[in-house]
């Protein structure tokens, strides 16, 4: 079944705004929930592979170590289920 996005948002427009609004988890969500700069490596590797980071954006995570030591940890499990996307 096909919805007209026009006539969904005019009988639903908080959930269409909702849907609109959602923030997907980029690489850096994904950064900040890892425990180790090994599984941060993995994370970008995968990310870039996926075809969701670039190349160098990837090579810049890799090299910048004392950024990645920033964003390590400070996000806890289920956090989204908590607080939802922001």
């Amino acid at each position: 079944m096909s919805w007209d996005r026009e006539k969904f948002r005019r009988m639903f427009p908080n959930l269409y705004r909702e849907i609109e609004s959602a923030k997907v988890p980029d690489v850096l969500d994904h950064l900040e929930r890892c425990k180790t700069e090994e599984e941060a490596i993995e994370i970008i590797d995968y990310f870039e592979k996926r075809g969701e980071i670039t190349k160098e954006f990837a090579n810049f995570l890799k090299s910048n170590k004392a950024l990645l030591r920033s964003l390590i940890g400070t996000r806890e499990a289920g956090e989204y289920e908590r607080w939802g996307l922001r």
